[in-house]
């Protein structure tokens, strides 16, 4: 999160994430609204024609492997005829990540020749390549640790990420001889109470599956907060009448059933076989001090006393390499990985952030700048210059080209309501921007460096904007709202930031405009300290967490305070 440092597992769905309704169960009440919908509408024929062109460039394989599983998951969403073709590439190129041979099984390139695209498909992250450092081998390796009677294994994966997942595992139990084949599903409904509905097609294979007494597999990243999504794909195939010992479930974390917020969850889950992968990526890291999970700040902020909170368990993989003069953190792999490495590339190229470069696996490796990070009351004329130009900058080369719907408007509604008890009606569009962008989305003084040279750098620039967290894309007022707040900026230094952004960019930013963001960056920023406190209790986190909702929470009120005097 800092020095050039640079984050919730929740499961995948097809429509956009309804706010959380008022549930029975209290640890889930006060949630408020901070995950966003990832999901957005992208060209078919485009997405397929760029896989294509990696397979003939011969790109990174796995790469290759996560964007045909992502194809794969919107063809079989919108089930259409070319979603078997689809499937049938995820396998090949998952056969060739397991042995790795790059010239086994059916050719990958003759493969994509057989699919037809529509004309827009939607697509979202798989979150755990995307976020979490999941490895799709991780999957592979745990098969050997599936008991081996019988032999037949029926394979069910979660869309969208378990699509990836299930081919892998499938490819590494057809390697160690067992007969293995696989479909995937699509849990709907609200993440806490997801419902899985079978296809008659699909009801018949796991019939047919069950006369010759395979072994059921459910293949997914999580659990999740709930542990609803694995749940009720378990539910739906005994509704089948699959006995729930011949099921097992295969997800990457260890969790305790008693903390889901699944309705029932604990009994719901007891007795059934849960089999959890070991991470891997971060191998090459064992003589790297680890600086995730809130570590960083023992290298970057001085005293405990100073140190900013942090959701410890959203951070990303971070080490520090033995001379402290680089740090490596996992940005992603797939095709939000590329996108990630490219605008970090460019932020680095144009001065902003400290030199980056690639270091495999989904990590990157910046450079660790020798200074101080900056304070509030280092504020100045020429720092906000260097911030407008920054934003300047954001605001013409991080542009979404996506169509992209953003829900901060309702993020903004439902959150007042939920946490002030008040009905805040906004204008439709409110809060959107005609030219969306991929904001930096931490604006805080000690995500900024100066060097011993006296030269500024951003840290932390290139992840927060587009992740699974708010904003997403939205207008760059998002990042100059951030700026007031976090800088505690007077009425005559943000007019004098609005200036100098619209002497850089050409752009206006009303008065009105800012405060409408400055109050959707307060209300996101409250929510996620509260949930994140939850998850820290009795440690000195929950203290930092609980005093930073104070404040954003105060802020928000003076900010609704002073809509209501308008």
């Amino acid at each position: 999160m800092v020095s050039s440092v640079q984050s919730s597992n929740i499961t995948q769905q097809v429509v956009p994430t309804p706010p959380p309704p008022r549930r029975a169960d209290d640890r889930a009440k006060s949630d408020l609204w901070i995950f966003r919908e990832g999901r957005r509408e992208v060209s078919g024929p485009a997405m397929l024609r760029d896989l294509v062109r990696r397979l003939e460039s011969a790109d990174s394989l796995l790469d290759c492997l996560i964007q045909a599983g992502e194809l794969e998951s919107a063809l079989t969403d919108l089930n259409t005829p070319a979603a078997p073709a689809a499937a049938r590439l995820t396998d090949a190129l998952a056969v060739r990540l397991c042995t790795g041979d790059a010239n086994s099984g059916i050719d990958p390139n003759q493969l994509a020749g057989q699919i037809e695209a529509p004309e827009t498909i939607s697509i979202s992250p798989p979150e755990g390549f995307t976020y979490y450092a999941l490895h799709p081998l991780d999957f592979a390796r745990v098969t050997d640790r599936i008991a081996d009677h019988p032999a037949a294994c029926a394979v069910i994966g979660v869309r969208s990420i378990g699509t990836t997942l299930s081919a892998v595992t499938t490819a590494a139990l057809n390697m160690r001889g067992r007969a293995a084949t696989r479909i995937t599903v699509r849990p709907s409904g609200h993440p806490y109470a997801r419902r899985t509905e079978l296809s008659p097609e699909q009801e018949c294979r796991i019939a047919e599956q069950l006369t010759q007494s395979a072994q059921f597999l459910v293949v997914d990243e999580g659990p999740g907060r709930s542990g609803s999504t694995f749940l009720s794909v378990v539910e739906a195939l005994g509704r089948l009448g699959v006995p729930r010992e011949r099921i097992t479930i295969v997800g990457s974390r260890e969790f305790d059933s008693g903390g889901l917020c699944a309705e029932n969850a604990a009994e719901r889950w007891q007795g059934l076989h849960y089999v959890c992968t070991a991470p891997s990526v971060s191998s090459r890291f064992l003589n790297f001090p680890y600086i995730g999970g809130g570590d960083w700040r023992m290298y970057f902020c001085g005293a405990e006393q100073e140190w900013p909170e942090s959701w410890t368990q959203m951070e990303r993989l971070k080490f520090l390499s033995p001379d402290r003069r680089q740090f490596f953190k996992f940005e992603g792999m797939g095709p939000r990985g590329r996108e990630v490495r490219e605008r970090a590339f460019a932020l680095a190229s144009a001065g902003f952030s400290p030199a980056v470069f690639d270091a495999g696996d989904g990590f990157l490796s910046y450079t660790a700048v020798e200074g101080r990070h900056l304070r509030k009351q280092d504020v100045s004329p020429s720092l906000l210059e260097q911030i407008a130009r920054y934003c300047s900058f954001r605001a013409s080369e991080c542009t979404h080209a996506a169509t992209h719907n953003s829900e901060l408007g309702q993020m903004l509604e439902f959150n007042v309501q939920q946490e002030f008890g008040r009905d805040l009606k906004l204008e439709p569009g409110q809060l959107t921007s005609a030219i969306p962008l991929l904001a930096d989305g931490r604006m805080q003084p000690y995500e900024w460096i100066l060097s011993r040279e006296g030269k500024l750098f951003k840290t932390d620039a290139i992840s927060h904007g587009d992740n699974h967290f708010f904003p997403g894309p939205c207008g760059i007022a998002w990042d100059l709202a951030g700026t007031v707040v976090e800088w505690e900026l007077d009425a005559q230094a943000t007019e004098f930031l609005l200036s100098k952004f619209r002497q850089f960019s050409g752009t206006q930013i009303s008065q009105q405009f800012l405060k409408d963001y400055m109050l959707a960056y307060c209300v996101f920023r409250l929510g996620f300290c509260k949930m994140a406190t939850s998850t820290v209790a009795g440690s000195r986190e929950e203290c930092r967490l609980e005093s930073a909702y104070r404040n954003y929470r105060a802020k928000a009120e003076q900010l609704l305070a002073s809509r209501s005097i308008e």
